[in-house]
Parts: structure tokens; sequence; C-alpha cells
């Protein structure tokens, strides 16, 4: 009998620029490749790319629906509402359309996407797999957007767990964020399956720093460059970086690079304009093409999130800094689990949260150190190489979907 042709559910694909929608165009056309019938109900681009794109179309052998959306400035509260909200009535009735059996895939961009998949089970008896990016209230709650066990959370957390709760599967991206769901859904733990992101080897690589266009483009000839790129939202510890370059700005040959956008990126400016610091600057995000040059001109590159979000987010950007080849450090709980994974992979160390000057002896410690640099670095490579590959985890997806539908 031929398998349910496979539709995911989200608002970010191809040509936005986030994590979000690369890697969820990454799988689609893996899955493509590897014979399987994929379709993409998605947004117009939201992030850097905010052009119309044709609303159908077909690329690397998936097809592609656009819906009708809005797209306003995703920095405001207001934004993300209505770009949200316009999109899930959206889907909604693409859903409600559907005329064949489908496999539906809902991510969590926006928070209460899987919710579709309840409905879908219960008005058309299609089966569903919910993949969690991120938890909801649990992340809004933490930056205190709402209030914790306030009535909004308590809604939001009931629709949740009604989606989760008839999932057909659920993949997580991480064991914390696993046993955090199992806590409320005991009986779904044989459901739940933990696939990271990735990055793609061939994008994402060491380029050297004598071929690296950007270190002359930028004048960083001469400077021990320490990174931060992605985004400068709430979810991040960002100040407390800002604050370990106040206390490194006697090191000339230092320079903290901060590359990305986000609602944070003013306040940090000024923030940064305020110390009067002159060993920091202020990068806008790469495009796709150029992000291996990007991430390669760091000598050590820097990961964050506050300890709370343990379990509730995964950073994906970890599987691109351990491509290319450059020691991490990770600026969060030293329980984390990146943290267990730079352990395991001899590939970084950890630095609080809320003690610039342990960031900075780290950082300086870890620069003077050009040994150890190249010996972690190397490290990091080997060990993303061995796990964290597209190909190793589409492959997975792969073989979980087939054995689902």
């Amino acid at each position: 009998m031929d398998k349910s042709p496979v539709i995911f559910f989200t608002q970010l694909y191809y040509p936005d620029l986030s994590t979000t929608s690369v890697i969820m165009t990454d799988l689609a056309e893996d899955l493509a490749s590897f014979g399987m019938d994929v379709t993409v109900i998605c947004s117009q681009p939201t992030y850097s790319n905010k052009y119309i794109c044709p609303k159908r179309e077909k690329k690397q052998g998936v097809k592609i629906e656009r819906i009708i959306s809005f797209i306003v400035n995703k920095d405001k509260n207001v934004g993300r509402i209505l770009n949200g909200f316009s999109c899930y009535i959206s889907m909604l009735v693409k859903l409600v359309r559907l005329k064949r059996k489908y496999f539906l895939v809902f991510n969590t961009n926006p928070a209460l996407l899987p919710l579709l998949g309840f409905i879908a089970k219960k008005c058309k008896k299609l089966n569903y797999l919910a993949l969690i990016h991120d938890l909801w209230p649990e992340l809004p709650a933490n930056i205190e957007i709402i209030k914790k066990n306030g009535i909004l959370y308590r809604l939001l957390d009931f629709l949740n767990i009604l989606a989760l709760k008839h999932a057909d599967a659920i993949v997580v991206l991480s064991n914390a964020m696993k046993e955090r769901i199992c806590v409320r859904l005991p009986d779904k733990r044989k459901l739940i399956y933990i696939i990271p992101n990735w990055a793609d080897p061939k994008r994402i690589y060491p380029v050297p720093r004598a071929r690296n266009r950007l270190i002359e483009e930028l004048g960083l000839d001469g400077k021990k460059v320490v990174m931060y790129s992605g985004n400068l939202g709430r979810y991040q510890p960002l100040e407390v970086i800002i604050d370990a370059a106040y206390e490194l700005k006697h090191r000339k040959d230092i320079l903290f690079l901060v590359a990305g956008f986000g609602r944070k990126k003013a306040k940090l400016q000024s923030y940064a304009k305020s110390l009067n610091l002159k060993n920091i600057r202020f990068l806008p995000f790469q495009p796709l093409e150029r992000l291996a040059e990007s991430l390669s001109m760091a000598d050590i590159s820097l990961i964050g999130f506050f300890p709370e979000n343990e379990g509730v987010i995964m950073p994906s950007k970890l599987y691109s800094l351990l491509a290319i080849a450059k020691p991490i450090i990770s600026i969060s709980s030293q329980d984390s689990e990146v943290v267990e994974i730079l352990k395991e992979a001899k590939a970084g160390i950890h630095s609080s949260v809320y003690d610039p000057k342990e960031l900075a002896a780290k950082i300086e410690s870890l620069l003077d150190d050009r040994r150890r640099i190249t010996e972690m670095g190397s490290n990091a490579r080997y060990y993303f190489l061995d796990n964290f590959q597209r190909s190793i985890i589409t492959k997975k997806w792969q073989f979980l979907l087939e054995h689902l539908i």
C-alpha cells in the first residue's frame, strides 16, 4: 500500500533566513530526495527576505504552498501576535480544505500550531506529529511576557497539553525537553523521540583566517575575536557579554563581535556606548552563503541561555558553532545539556550567566593558549561530523516518519 504523503505546517520556511526556516527547508528537501511525497504549508517571509514569494512553487522536489498572513515587525509583541494568529487562521482554513489522507507534521512556530493536529484528528481522522522547538507557555513566562500560572498561562498550557496528548508522536530537541513533557504526560514517554537539529557541513565549515574575506573587509587582522552570532532577543543572557568586554577593555588585541538582529540589539548597542567600549562591534547577521566566513572569524564562539530555559529551548546554533572548529563557551547553567555536549566533545567550557568577571577570565585564559584553542576546535569539528551533520539527522527523520506512516 502506498505511504500517505506528508504535509509540514510551519510559519517559517525558504527563503526566510531564520534558523527554523533553514532547518525546516533542509528537512523537507532531504525527505523529498529520499523519495517521500512532501508538501510544506508556510507563510510569506517575515525575517530578512521581506518580499512576496509565489503562492505555490516547487523547490527541490518539495511542493510549497504559502498562506495569507500579516507580515509586520516581529520584534514587537503585537507584530508577533498578528503574524502568528493570522498564520494560524490561514493554516486552519488550509487544513479544513484537505481532501486526501495525509500525515501531518506541526512545529511550534507559531507556538500553538500543533493544536491544529488535534483538530485534524478529531474532524478529519488524520494522524499527526508535533515537533517541539520550544515549550510554551514556559518560554514567555520565563521572561515575564505572561504571568506564570495566570489565566493566559493556564489557557496556553491547557491547549498545548491537549495538542501533545493526542499526537501520534512528539519530536523534541533534547533529553531535558523530553523530561519536561513526561512530567505532564508520563504515558507519552514511548512516543516522544529525541531528534536534535543540525548544521550542513557543506554550508558551515571552517574558513582559514588567511582565506576569510570578512577578516580583511572588517579590518580584523591582528585581533583575537570573541563572537556571539545569532538572535539578539530576551531569551539570551547578552548583557554579561557586554560586561565581560568591559572587564577586558585593557586588552587592545581582543575584540568582541556581536552579529545578528533582534529586539535587544538597540539596547545592547546603547549599553556598550554608555560604557565607552571600543572593543566591541555590532554587525548585521550575514547571509547564508557567507555564514561560514562570518562564524569562522571567531577565535572563541559564545552561546548562552538562561538556566530557567533548560529543557524549554535547545539552541540550534550549537551545531553550527561546532562545525566551524572553534572552542565554545556556554553561558548557561553548569548542568545544561549544551555543557554536557561540550564536555563530551572536549570542545568548550562553561561560564556563569551572572558573572562577567568569570567570563572575562575564561576568555582571556583561552585566547592566550593557542594550543588549547586548536585542540578544542579540532575536537568540535570531529564531534559535529560524527553526531550532528545534516545527513545523519534527516535520515533519523526518514526512519521515524516511514515507521509512523
